[in-house]
Formats: C-alpha cells, structure tokens, sequence
C-alpha cells in the first residue's frame, strides 16, 4: 500500500494516477472537507483513452482516507496500512499574512508525516520539497544540491518553510527512516487552471502585456512522478535531487505560451521600478476590495532575478529525459483552449 498526502492537489493527483496505472494499491490522504474536483478532472485527463469498465478497475486500487497533517492521531491510523508514503501536501503561498499558517502546514506537518512514518515502521518516504528550499543567495547563481543555505532577503517565506520541513526530513534520516528528498522547479502540467502554474497560462490566455527578465527552472509535473517513483524504486535514500528540465526566463516562457494560445507576446517590460509600483498597486486593491492580490512583493522581486539549477545528480542516478519547457507549455496549452472551448 502506498500513502500519497495532498492527493487531491494538482501534483497529489498525477502521483496517484501514475501510481494507479503502475499497478499500485494507493490510499490517498485528503482532509475531510477536501473537494475531489481536480483529482477527477486530472484522472480524466490522464485516462482519456481507457474505456469506462477500464477506469473503474484502476479507481478499485485507489482508497481515500481523511486525515490532516497537523492531526498526529489520524496520520498514524492511516500510516498503519502504508508500506511506502509520497509527501506531496504543502500550502504554497506569498502572502505574508500566510506565514503562521504555511509553517504550521509545512513544518510541523512534515514533522508529524516524519514521526507518524518512524512509528509505524514506513519501509520508505520521498518528500516533495521544492527548488526554493536550496536558497536564493543572489541573482546569477548557479545552484546544485550542494548549495548552502545561507540567509537572505531573497528568500521567501515559502522557501523558508520548505527549507525548515526538509530539516524535519534530516532528523528523520538520522533516526533510521528511508527518506528521499526531491527539489522541483516550478512544476507545470495539466491541473487547476484557476490557481499554481496552470494559472499562469490563464493569465496568458487573457492578453497579458507584462514580462520580466526573470529566468527560472521548470519541470514537466509527470517527470516530477516518474523521477520520485525511480529514486524510490532504487531505493537511493539520504539524498537531495533538483527536478529541473530546463532554465528558462520568464518572458521565453510567456512568449511560448502565447503563440500556443494564439494571443500577443507581452510586451511591456518589468523593471524595478514598476515591479515595486506593482505590488503596491495590488496590495492597494487588496483593502479596497477584498480579492486577493495576484502580486505580491516576494512575487514581484522575484520575477526579477535569475537563478539557474544543474540537474546533472538525477540523470546520473536514474538516466532520466526530462520532457522539454515548451513541449510542456504547448500541451498545457491545447488542453486550456479545449476546456475553454467546451466551457463556452
């Protein structure tokens, strides 16, 4: 039996559905109010092809437990029945006002999912971290596994969280857990289009006129599954792996996703100083009508600098081909305008 947490999130779900078509019993960890909407449309997506009596026996292997990360009681019932567990649930967010709760959520969940394994006597665990939790020193750095984390304004609560749970992980390490930690870029794919990365194509996909010089890592969502499942196969334990196809600059990747959506390049570049006229004018927004700002100042700074990731650790460990950027975009893309096609 293997346990997925956050399976109802967009990287929970494509870990469930891999799982599911390998032939695994899967019980996926949600909380009770969890809404299985995305896990459903993700499934669908991915077992398009599969006739209806064929979704059904894949859907016999998958159970559903509730459960909650800060619930010490209810992690250790469920992990009773769990051989191996993929710990994907995290709260990602910029907002500052999300602070408290995102390290309640990452740290000490992860602390909790680390204990509940221990004692239950997990054969194995592979912690979804992130490219953030290695640290941002400064902009043009070239980053690996190896990288020190240092304090620094560029690093955002959210990477001050995931950097806090893989210490979590550590511990757990050196109390006899086997424990694999991977570190993706920003993970793209088929999901929610509504929130995450999926939502920066639906920002695209309205005319969005800005870019920055901003350079990332990126990374298919299915190769993040696939690099998990093969680390835990090779049971290649007490190790960190960046998750990263390719690094590449924030206004390359609008620019593809663009054209696959028919619409104008951005064409208004981001400086300084219009990133920071930015945030303010959001924040502003934010108390005047209540919604939610789409920049924040750790988003804003951020889209400024430029951070580079080797990925050279995982293809040597496991041989992997990571899908190319723009093949990632382009497919994420031709779903988008056929949900929205079939929307209208």
């Amino acid at each position: 039996m293997i346990i997925v947490t956050g399976a109802t999130g967009f990287l929970g779900s494509h870990m469930v559905c891999s799982l599911l078509q390998a032939g695994h019993s899967v019980c996926g960890l949600k909380r009770n109010k969890s809404s299985l909407q995305e896990f459903n449309y993700i499934f669908s997506y991915r077992f398009e092809k599969l006739n209806d009596q064929e979704k059904t026996k894949l859907l016999q292997a998958l159970s559903w437990r509730d459960g909650d990360l800060n619930d010490v009681l209810s992690l250790e019932e469920v992990f009773q029945l769990a051989d191996e567990v993929y710990h994907c649930a995290a709260m990602v967010s910029f907002h500052a006002k999300d602070q408290e709760q995102m390290n309640h959520v990452n740290v000490d969940g992860t602390a909790n999912v680390v204990n509940a394994a221990i004692s239950c006597g997990v054969k194995k665990l592979c912690y979804i971290s992130s490219i953030a939790a290695l640290g941002r020193t400064k902009s043009g750095q070239l980053i690996d596994e190896k990288t020190h984390w240092d304090e620094s304004p560029n690093n955002s609560n959210y990477a001050i969280s995931k950097h806090k749970a893989e210490l979590e992980v550590w511990r757990g390490i050196e109390e006899g857990l086997n424990a694999v930690i991977v570190n993706p870029g920003v993970i793209m794919g088929i999901g929610d289009w509504n929130k995450g990365s999926a939502n920066m194509l639906k920002m695209v996909a309205k005319g969005l006129p800005f870019y920055s010089t901003g350079v990332n890592g990126y990374v298919d969502v299915e190769d993040v599954v696939k690099a998990s499942v093969l680390l835990m196969d090779k049971n290649l334990f007490a190790q960190r792996y960046i998750l990263v196809s390719e690094n590449i600059s924030v206004k390359d990747f609008f620019e593809t996703a663009a054209k696959e959506l028919g619409k104008k390049s951005p064409y208004i570049k981001v400086n300084k100083l219009l990133a920071e006229i930015a945030w303010r004018l959001m924040a502003l927004k934010k108390i005047l009508t209540g919604k939610q700002a789409n920049i924040t100042k750790e988003t804003a700074r951020a889209s400024l600098n430029q951070y580079f990731y080797n990925n050279q650790k995982v293809k040597d460990a496991i041989q992997i081909d990571f899908k190319p950027v723009k093949q990632t975009i382009a497919e994420a893309c031709k779903q988008l305008i056929l949900q929205q096609n079939q929307s209208i």
